[in-house]
């Protein structure tokens, strides 16, 4: 989701600044006109029946003007893939408000609150807003049971939660009872509806091959998105993309510029970083400069 900066970001030089390519690493005014060592010197020749004419200074800038459009387009669509949690109860008002419109200025895919911070979020955020709100149920044990899930679930959509992200029954898929998982996971998909449900599952709980059964059962049960935590590595994301099938979406952590890479990479289509405010100021601004 490659260069130092996926989709073709900036990444600065030791200077501090943000170089601006040039068509093939080339001079673009020099690139515009093919002189002949048949003609006066300096002469351009035509190119397949057409004169070659040199970019004028306005051209240049118009050209330098595109460049940077698009380059702000890929770095939007990136940040619109970016989610930050914010599950700390001790999280005051103030605090709660500032993470909501920094959010929303920057465009992030998400934040995630816990479920009695949803109204106030909500308020927060404004209408119509940008950032898509999502509240964790049975965070972060999966061990209530389901109509304790099914019951919180319900209580977040009516507070105005976009998506909720549910604690996937651990000791069940361990124990192998996947009948008792699918019947979960089928319930949630109807009790979240018109939202969306997403399954949390806990890499440092959980084998690979866990995941894998359990990736397969999410995207059975029509689950929206598949999140994974605590990793540890990447080879649970290839092993969870590999089970998904692109039946459903995959987030994965990525609290750093270069893990959100390999995750992108990996496949991943929405990558959690805690420190999501401050790294995505950053990739606009140096756009920007």
């Amino acid at each position: 989701m490659q260069n130092n900066l996926s989709n073709g970001l900036p990444v600065k030089n030791a200077s501090g600044q943000c170089p601006s390519a040039t068509p093939c690493g080339g001079d673009i005014s020099s690139a515009a006109s093919v002189p002949s060592s048949h003609s006066p010197q300096g002469e351009a020749q035509p190119i397949n029946g057409l004169q070659a004419q040199s970019v004028s200074p306005s051209e240049l800038e118009q050209f330098e003007e595109f460049k940077k459009i698009k380059l702000m387009e890929q770095t939007r669509a990136r940040i619109a893939k970016v989610e930050c949690d914010c599950l700390s109860s001790s999280i005051g008002r103030a605090e709660l408000r500032s993470l909501c419109r920094e959010a929303e200025r920057l465009a992030l895919g998400g934040i995630v609150v816990l479920p009695v911070h949803v109204k106030m979020c909500v308020v927060y955020l404004g209408d119509d807003p940008r950032c898509s709100l999502i509240a964790p149920v049975s965070y972060p044990h999966g061990g209530d049971s389901t109509e304790g899930k099914i019951a919180l679930v319900k209580r977040a959509v009516r507070d105005g939660v976009d998506e909720v992200e549910v604690y996937a029954p651990f000791s069940a898929i361990k124990e192998g009872n996947m009948a008792y998982v699918r019947r979960e996971f089928k319930k949630l998909a109807r009790a979240v509806r018109p939202r969306a449900l997403r399954i949390v599952l806990d890499c440092s709980v959980l084998r690979e091959e866990e995941v894998i059964r359990a990736c397969n059962c999410a995207a059975d049960c029509g689950v929206n998105v598949v999140r994974l935590v605590n990793a540890g590595g990447l080879s649970a994301i290839v092993s969870a993309k590999s089970a998904l099938r692109d039946r459903c979406l995959l987030k994965a952590d990525g609290n750093t510029l270069s893990a959100m890479e390999e995750a992108e990479a990996l496949g991943a289509s929405l990558i959690n970083c805690n420190g999501a405010v401050e790294l995505c100021s950053r990739l606009l601004s140096c756009v920007n400069n």
